[in-house]
């Protein structure tokens, strides 16, 4: 606690979105304002608090008479009495705007060395009451600034009437005030954490809503049009080449059951997408849809996150191709930084834009490349992701 308050003191903890940094370190978070001296407002103000200390005022009455004549004595009892309610009243203020809670400190704080007039230097011993005022009711970053000042007061006050009392009530005001004050502002500073841990959780779990949606866009996407193209040849073959629509149609079996891996890998956030793989199946659904595909024949060596990332663009794009291009060739080309699909369809933006070639550039941004979508000279679309700052693919011309 005590290097906390050390630390604090030097330097203290910033604050986060929607704090208020003129707000009283023990304000009632969110109370109407509306309502200022409502009983249910002021009891969670350290209104308890400032009635238990209170208590400690008992130690004056002994001494209330010590060398006053009656009229002192009928000053110093009314002393007492004002000097409880002012300092009970202070949880009503926990609410004001910053200069009327510093206006009612310094007031109360001069109410106490008004008290001089009555007791002399033993006023000092009220000293701690102002300390308590300023570290619950001014915030932390000016508060420690007028404790350290009250308590070098009080110190001087000591020193002139050559009393060691105010000395010491001096560092039990400090000691009192900063501790007060360092427990609010770890109070706060947790609060503020409570609250950007609970940011974080949310954005995760929507980051991971977004994940989980985008994954199933693009892997049910491309495996529902390859069960598609390849159930649509198998019922065109079904009559005239029976073994070879039976082969497309144990091919609909594994796609589906694949898709179903898939699907369930990509809940679990498991799912594993590698560029040959992905170029192996893209080939056999192009051709299947009767379009002509042109594929690497070797791959560049690529970590797992690229290769990955590339086969999402490959399957994206290919399926983007049979379902929407009207295309008669496809060609995919990879090298170390990049991967391009392009086709001789009937280009970008004419039914070629949706969620999948979103959340595909989503990707490729989140992975520092740029994505980009454009028009083959002649017709057709071009779908590229690049990685190099000067990228050199090996293109090949239909």
């Amino acid at each position: 606690m005590a290097r906390s308050v050390l630390n604090g003191l030097f330097q203290p903890a910033p604050f986060g979105p929607g704090d208020d940094p003129d707000a009283a370190p023990w304000a009632l978070p969110g109370g109407p304002t509306d309502l200022p001296y409502r009983w249910h407002r002021v009891r969670p103000n350290l209104f308890l608090t400032y009635l238990a200390g209170i208590v400690f005022l008992v130690f004056a009455i002994p001494t209330i008479s010590d060398g006053v004549d009656p009229v002192g004595l009928v000053l110093r009892t009314s002393y007492l009495v004002v000097f409880a309610v002012a300092y009970v009243g202070a949880a009503w203020t926990a609410d004001a705007p910053l200069w009327l809670r510093w206006s009612y400190v310094a007031g109360f704080t001069g109410f106490v060395v008004i008290g001089a007039l009555l007791w002399g230097w033993e006023f000092a011993s009220f000293g701690a009451y102002p300390a308590i005022l300023m570290a619950s009711l001014i915030p932390w970053h000016q508060a420690r600034f007028a404790l350290i000042g009250w308590a070098l007061a009080l110190s001087l006050a000591g020193l002139l009437g050559q009393l060691w009392m105010p000395v010491l009530i001096a560092a039990l005001s400090i000691g009192v005030g900063l501790g007060i004050a360092g427990w609010m502002e770890s109070s706060r500073v947790r609060r503020m954490l409570e609250r950007s841990q609970a940011r974080v959780e949310l954005l995760t779990v929507a980051a991971e809503r977004a994940r989980i949606s985008r994954d199933l866009h693009d892997i049910l996407g491309h495996s529902l049009t390859a069960i598609t193209i390849k159930s649509s040849l198998a019922a065109r073959l079904a009559d005239t080449e029976p073994a070879a629509a039976k082969e497309e149609m144990a091919a609909v079996e594994a796609i589906a059951r694949q898709a179903l891996s898939d699907v369930r890998a990509t809940v679990s956030g498991m799912a594993e997408i590698r560029l040959a793989t992905e170029i192996a199946s893209a080939r056999s659904v192009l051709l299947a849809a009767g379009i002509e595909a042109r594929t690497p024949v070797a791959l560049p060596t690529l970590s797992d996150a690229v290769s990955e990332l590339f086969g999402f663009v490959v399957r994206e794009s290919v399926t983007n191709v049979v379902r929407h291009a009207e295309a008669t060739w496809c060609i995919i080309d990879v090298d170390e930084h990049s991967v391009e699909v392009r086709d001789d369809g009937v280009g970008p933006g004419k039914g070629r834009s949706g969620h999948g070639l979103t959340g595909l550039a989503e990707r490729v941004a989140a992975a520092g490349g740029v994505f980009e979508i454009a028009a083959v000279p002649g017709g057709g679309t071009s779908v590229r992701a690049d990685f190099a700052p000067t990228p050199q693919p090996n293109r090949r011309v239909p």
